[in-house]
This record gives C-alpha cells, structure tokens and sequence, in this order.
C-alpha cells in the first residue's frame, strides 16, 4: 500500500461519505478484512476534492471492494453490517447491495481475493449466474491511498491510475450493455491527468514526455497515465490492457471509445493512441 495520505477533514461535503466508512469499519476490523473505495466515489474524491476538476456527473453510490478468502468472510461481514443496525438490505436478490440507514446512500460491496475464479471472475452465489470481473482490483487496493474524511475518519481510496485500470476493463465489458457511462469517466481521467498534481513531476521524472515537437498537454497526461498504470502491472498483464485499447487508437477502426466518450473522435483517438503509448513505453523500458 501506497504511504501517501490526503487531508479531506475540512471538507463538509464529505460528511456522508465517512459516516458510511466510519460505519463499515468495526465489522471489517473484527474479521480482519481490508476494503477500499473505488468507482464513482473514488473518481469525485479524487478528481473533485483533491484536485478541483469537476466531475460533471452526480454520485449516486458508493462502491467497496472487500478482500476476502471465501464466500463465508463476505457472508460474515455482510451479516455483521445488517445485524449492526446501520445498513439494512434493499428488496431484491444482490446480496452486495445495502443501504446506509443515516445517510440513506445505497452501497454496493463487491468481494475480491480468494473467491477469485482462474479468469479473475467472481460468480454470484447461490445461482452464480451473474459473473463480476475483478480484474484490477487487487492492483487497486496494492496502490490504494489514505484519504482522512471529516471526523478525522481513514478510508483506503482507489489511485487515478487504478480508478483507469479498473474503467478499462469494465468498459470492455459493459460498452454494448451501457455505452457512455465508462467511456466518459476515462474521458475525463485523459483529459485531466497532467492537472492532478502531475505536472512538475513529468518534467522532473519524464522529460521525455516534452521533448517532442508537436507537444500536446492532454496527450502528454494521457502517455504519463499510461506509464503509471504500467507499474501496477507485470508485462503480460500490460499487453492484455493493451489488446483493449489498441483498436480504441486505430484511425481505420470504429473508435467506439471516443466515440462513447463524448469527445472529439479525431482528439478522442490520440488521447487513447497516447495512453497505449505509456503503456508500450513500460514494456519496452521492463524489456531492456
């Protein structure tokens, strides 16, 4: 884990948020589970609240990840959460949604680690007809980051880089099924990534990145991003990302990525095609 810390204390927007955090703790700390806040809630901690980039998109949940050795830990968490008094089960058959009683957010806590099929997938007992893709996750929690929320309460946040790992995957999943909604969160990471504290760390760490005659600042973010999630990965890993986003930068190809982005399909291309360019550098800089 990451020993970077952020300071959110002082910002009352983020009340609700730890009241959740602050009450999932005691369960996880009595089994002796990590978890850590991604998706949607991580993307507005991070973007929004560290940074000052608006995300443009409201937050209607907020997404865990629970490590766990089986499905007996989660059951064991999940009951404890209920039996508590804090969280009650919304109608329906997803056993990983509940609903916080105080602030009313719905949450969603996904299961990762040993439950974790040979294809990284989770299958959803007790039918198992409902299959989770848990690729990058166990990435995200190794780069996680301490954000300190209001009340001085501690909550393990999803990394930029990881938040991306994890959106590339759920797009190649969910592009036909909910097209936009992956599309435009990696949108905003691409565009945005050079403004989140990145800056003079490029120049400092990569000056390469400027060294280049058409220099583009966007693209220059996107290959930095690039660059940065190649070192949560192993090469192997590194090219299976790539396998994605490869036809994503192809000019010749249907640029279904941009194009569910909302950005321009010309800009939208290079921004990809950069981004496979910092994932490409890594390979070739672990091949050397």
């Amino acid at each position: 884990m990451s020993n970077i810390s952020i300071d959110l204390s002082n910002q009352p927007d983020l009340a609700p948020l730890a009241a959740v955090v602050q009450a999932l703790q005691p369960a996880a700390r009595a089994l002796g589970l990590r978890f850590f806040l991604m998706g949607a809630a991580a993307r507005d901690v991070m973007l929004l609240h560290v940074h000052g980039i608006k995300t443009k998109r409201e937050t209607k949940d907020v997404d865990f990840a629970v490590m766990v050795e089986n499905w007996e830990a989660f059951t064991n968490m999940r009951n404890a959460l209920l039996a508590g008094g804090q969280f009650h089960a919304p109608p329906g058959p997803a056993i990983h949604k509940l609903r916080h009683v105080l602030t009313r957010l719905p949450l969603d806590i996904v299961p990762f680690g040993g439950i974790e099929r040979a294809d990284r997938t989770i299958a959803w007992p007790p039918a198992e007809d409902h299959v989770f893709d848990c690729f990058g996750v166990s990435e995200a929690l190794a780069a996680s980051v301490e954000v300190v929320l209001p009340g001085g309460i501690n909550v393990l946040t999803a990394s930029i880089p990881a938040l991306v790992l994890l959106k590339i995957t759920a797009w190649r999943d969910r592009k036909r099924t909910h097209p936009g909604r992956d599309a435009f969160d990696l949108a905003l990471y691409l565009t945005n990534y050079l403004d989140c504290g990145n800056l003079d760390r490029a120049a400092i760490e990569h000056p390469d990145l400027y060294a280049v005659a058409d220099y583009d600042h966007e693209a220059t973010g996107s290959r930095l991003l690039g660059r940065d999630i190649a070192t949560l990965l192993d090469p192997g890993t590194i090219n299976s990302i790539l396998q994605i986003l490869l036809p994503e930068a192809d000019a010749d190809g249907a640029l279904l990525l941009a194009q569910q982005s909302g950005m321009e399909l010309g800009h939208g291309r290079r921004l990809i095609a950069a981004l496979c360019e910092g994932l490409a550098d890594a390979m070739e800089k672990a091949g050397k």
